[in-house]
């Protein structure tokens, strides 16, 4: 092999290797759950299934359908008609379809709450009763949410 080649080569794998690390995007960033639940309510994907974000919106909950845990995934490239969301619009389509798997995953169970919902990630749990983790990558967004099936929501103390 000639100098010249060998210099091809190298430029090649170097391009190689730079276009393969420019794909390792992974990662998180913290969102509000509020708006994506008024917005999942509002289009009828999640039905009248209630939910409790952090662990302690579990504490006094009829549990009749145990753990479930699932994956939203939204995507932040150009769709179809041309429009690219950005970072926050994808992990907002993300929650949404967590949220809706987890409400169809109630009503199979005969719930109509689910309670204790916490953000899961490769082992590392995140209780927050505001925010959930979007973990956003090179070419999707998940937001990986675990929780319990209830009858409904726990009442307030106040009430009891």
């Amino acid at each position: 092999m000639n100098a010249t080649n060998s210099l091809r080569l190298g430029f090649v794998v170097l391009l190689l290797a730079i276009a393969c690390g420019a794909g390792a995007r992974n990662v998180g960033q913290m969102m509000p759950t509020a708006p994506s639940v008024a917005a999942a309510r509002a289009s009828g994907d999640i039905g009248d299934v209630e939910f409790g974000f952090g662990a302690a919106s579990a504490r006094g909950a009829e549990v009749v359908g145990g753990a479930v845990s699932v994956q939203g995934t939204g995507s932040h490239l150009a769709e179809p008609h041309g429009f690219r969301p950005t970072d926050d619009e994808a992990c907002d389509s993300a929650l949404r379809d967590a949220l809706k798997r987890l409400a169809d995953a109630a009503r199979v169970a005969g719930g109509h709450a689910v309670v204790g919902i916490v953000s899961t990630y490769n082992g590392a749990t995140i209780d927050d009763p505001a925010r959930v983790e979007c973990r956003m990558g090179q070419y999707k967004m998940l937001v990986p949410l675990s929780g319990v099936i209830a009858r409904g929501l726990p009442a307030p103390a106040s009430q009891k």
